[in-house]
């Protein structure tokens, strides 16, 4: 966007408030800008394990939680895995991992995801990569850790890679409060 460069250009900084990468990786214009996709894991320390282990009551409250305190569209987040639970792995991430594995993508679609995967995972070398991790046979929580996988798409700009991890407190809470237990997280 034109903000992007002023900062960049006449400031010699980054912008403060916009994620510039965005523009910079899918293209200039608007319909571009929600190319990118994070995929990222969660580690917890899980206080009320009855609750957390009912994996489809977890998974959803973590879409909700997640929705909430990313500031985006619920049908935007997708819980990839609860540890012990099956893999929900979606076409279009498994597009983004074969487009960083040397293959030619296919369509501008698959070129924006190449850039997005590869600017958000450094090299995404393959989905059994990620699958391999966890187990449907793991435990759901063991010595009171949960681990859970995520993927956002259509990120927004104005949500700030640096601002993410400031958000563990208010996550946990609106996890606690989509689970309906204070002390699940």
């Amino acid at each position: 966007t034109s903000s992007c460069k002023i900062w960049e250009n006449i400031f010699q900084k980054e912008h403060p408030l916009r994620n510039c990468n965005i523009t910079r990786l899918c293209g200039e214009e608007p319909q571009d800008h929600k190319c990118m996709v994070m995929i990222s894991n969660l580690k917890m320390e899980v206080l009320n394990t009855s609750a957390y282990e009912n994996i489809t009551l977890t998974a959803e409250a973590m879409r909700t939680a997640l929705s909430s305190t990313l500031g985006v569209d619920s049908s935007n987040v997708l819980v990839l895995q609860v540890r012990g639970g099956s893999y929900n792995w979606p076409i279009w991430a498994s597009q983004a991992v074969q487009a960083t594995s040397g293959q030619h993508p296919k369509s501008s679609d698959e070129r924006r995801l190449k850039k997005t995967s590869e600017a958000n995972s450094g090299s995404a070398n393959s989905s059994s990569a990620w699958k391999k991790q966890f187990e449907s046979s793991d435990l759901i929580v063991e010595n009171g850790t949960g681990y859970l996988k995520f993927a956002v798409s259509q990120m927004p700009d104005s949500l700030m890679p640096d601002s993410i991890p400031g958000k563990s407190t208010a996550l946990a809470t609106a996890f606690n409060t989509q689970i309906g237990s204070e002390s699940t997280l």
